[in-house]
């Protein structure tokens, strides 16, 4: 967590959820900066998430799921990988997909560990 601005109050704000982008050489990179990102390809947690499911929105304060991050800017930017649907029948066991809002206001799924979904809104 940050020491300065606001992150010195313990105030985390809202993680940019963008979508994952490559370059001409087709290199993850990051759709604010363009920097390669390829490294940071993992779990990873998104602050505030605008998740569209009202029980699940009401539940999670950070959603964890399996993309890449940027830290060269002052605010957390995700780039979540897609999955296909709730089943997340693209990605590995263990993970289900959840329909969240990115930034430019569109929503997909993006996978999350089904532990996480079962633990919040049971």
């Amino acid at each position: 967590m940050s020491r300065t601005g606001l992150g010195q109050f313990g105030v985390m704000p809202p993680t940019i959820v963008r979508e994952p982008t490559r370059d001409s050489e087709d290199i993850q990179i990051c759709p604010e900066c363009g920097h390669p990102v390829v490294k940071s390809k993992g779990p990873q947690r998104i602050e505030k998430p605008d998740l569209v499911l009202v029980a699940l929105a009401a539940a999670f304060d950070e959603l964890v799921t399996f993309g890449w991050r940027c830290e060269r800017h002052p605010y957390e930017i995700v780039m979540p990988m897609r999955v296909g649907g709730e089943d997340a029948s693209a990605f590995v066991d263990g993970w289900t997909g959840v329909e969240i809002r990115f930034s430019d206001e569109h929503i997909r799924h993006v996978a999350t560990p089904e532990r996480e979904v079962t633990e919040h809104v049971e």
